[in-house]
């Protein structure tokens, strides 16, 4: 989301130091506004912005981050879960709230980024095949990346084991019933194109809303610049107060996340824990393969050291790893990636385009949660229904804001656009969400930089590759590089 006139979601201040994208005849797509940079941190990025600071500033900001917050909640409220169930039981209104004021925000939202999000694809494509070769490679790793994690919940069901009282198992029953009624071939393909725009942003139809945008963003694109240009940057401003706003209100997300975390202990006992623990362990574990099989293959496809990457990369990523954000390092990782023999003309486009299209561990993390979150509640998901959960995911994942909590987001848009699972449950994943973020971050970071090295290593004049025979161990050419009528 931070791609500044690239993906057509910069930053409003972007960092300094940041690499502009290359102009020319071929035009530079609009300048488009971003969310704030930090979701989950208050209602602003700088909690998790390297700075110098005293001591008593960095412990004031850890006592006011929302991300701490959140972590101690839901520590007392398991406490409070397991000393006094019956009362705990009955806190599930403070995440019935929470999760209402979520949604009220999420079909805006939606609609927002899909259309910035399409309009700048369309963009790109106008900067020549560098953009090109990116947006297909983009596609191919995060459709693998969320193969991976769906291969992952379902082999391991880190949500299963979960006893479900009589009440609730009658209550998900019906649910499940209702699901699967609304779900069938006709049904899905009935509900899905709205016959009233303004009726389905009133009712909360996320699918429907998001079919409309996708037709506004194509009509938009068919518009001359001088009609579609002011609609889109009018998008892009509304896109960053509605992002506001949700910062807003996560700065609720500990109360919201007491009352989950407490009811679900009290009504379902301590393996709701178990459960949750489950989640990250399985989350991290399908990343790390995800970064040493996907990414590693792909590097040595490529002609180059997957291991020797991270390598050069690993102060970056140590800040990534304390701040939970990507975009915390894109100034430096664009400057890392030209000492490693990538030519600025790369950089400048993939680095910025990556962090909205690209984020390889957001693919991988939410089709786990959405599916956890189905199975904690015991709603199966059928092969169909995971399939529509692919083809939603494919489309929303497109201009998630590079920042800590933004996937979040992400993941409440998904679970409304399928209604495949109780929303009710974004709540217990929230609640470990700061973990997830750390290692999701670490990822995109890592993806961003393999993207780049191997569209500058197909590209002409696009790697030095003496810097990269030095630096990550680039294998030298065979034959000269391919022509783009050549691949």
């Amino acid at each position: 989301m931070d791609a500044h006139g690239l993906t057509g979601l910069p930053a409003t201040e972007p960092p300094s130091g940041r690499a502009q994208p290359p102009t020319g005849d071929t035009g530079s797509p609009a300048n488009i506004p971003t969310p704030p940079p930090d979701i989950t941190a208050g209602t602003s990025g700088a909690a998790d912005t390297p700075r110098a600071a005293g001591p008593k500033a960095r412990g004031r900001r850890l006592i006011a981050s929302t991300s701490l917050q959140v972590l101690v909640a839901a520590i007392a409220a398991a406490v409070f879960g397991i000393a006094a169930p019956h009362y705990a039981a009955g806190l599930q209104p403070l995440a019935n709230i929470f999760i209402s004021l979520v949604q009220l925000v999420i079909a805006p939202i939606v609609f927002l980024v899909i259309v910035t999000g399409i309009v700048t694809a369309g963009e790109l494509k106008s900067v020549g095949r560098v953009a090109l070769k990116a947006l297909l490679y983009f596609e191919i790793v995060t459709t693998i990346g969320m193969l991976l994690g769906l291969a992952a919940v379902n082999l391991l069901h880190p949500g299963s084991g979960v006893p479900k009282p009589g009440h609730a198992s009658d209550q998900l029953s019906s649910y499940v019933s209702a699901d699967q009624h609304n779900t069938s071939l006709t049904a899905f393909l009935s509900k899905m194109v709205p016959s009233n725009a303004v009726g389905a942003f009133a009712t909360g139809g996320v699918l429907q809303v998001l079919i409309f945008a996708v037709l506004f963003a194509v009509t938009l694109l068919m518009l001359p610049k001088t009609v579609s240009d002011p609609i889109t940057r009018a998008c892009a401003v509304l896109s960053t107060v509605f992002f506001k706003m949700i910062a807003l209100i996560m700065l609720l997300a500990p109360i919201g996340t007491f009352g989950a975390v407490a009811a679900t202990v009290g009504k379902y006992g301590p393996e709701t824990l178990t459960a949750l623990v489950k989640l990250v362990l399985v989350s991290i574990l399908a990343l790390v393969v995800f970064i040493l099989v996907v990414l590693g293959i792909v590097a040595r496809l490529a002609g180059f050291r997957l291991l020797r990457l991270i390598r050069v990369l690993r102060k970056e990523l140590l800040v990534v790893l304390g701040t939970a954000s990507s975009e915390a390092v894109l100034p430096q990782l664009m400057e890392r990636l030209e000492t490693v023999g990538c030519r600025r003309k790369v950089i400048g486009l993939v680095v910025p385009a990556g962090f909205s299209f690209n984020l390889d561990g957001v693919a991988v993390v939410v089709p786990i949660c959405v599916i956890f979150i189905g199975q904690v509640y015991g709603v199966p998901l059928t092969g169909g229904d995971q399939l529509t959960l692919f083809a939603i995911f494919l489309v929303l994942s497109k201009g998630t804001a590079g920042v800590s909590g933004s996937a979040f987001v992400t993941l409440a848009n998904t679970v409304a656009a399928t209604s495949l699972v109780p929303i009710a449950g974004l709540a217990l994943v929230l609640s470990v969400d700061r973990f997830l973020s750390v290692a999701r971050a670490a990822t995109n970071v890592l993806g961003n930089a393999v993207a780049t090295v191997v569209v500058a290593r197909f590209e002409p004049d696009g790697l030095d590759r003496g810097i990269a025979a030095r630096e990550i161990g680039m294998r030298p050419a065979k034959s000269p590089v391919p022509q783009p009528e050549q691949l």
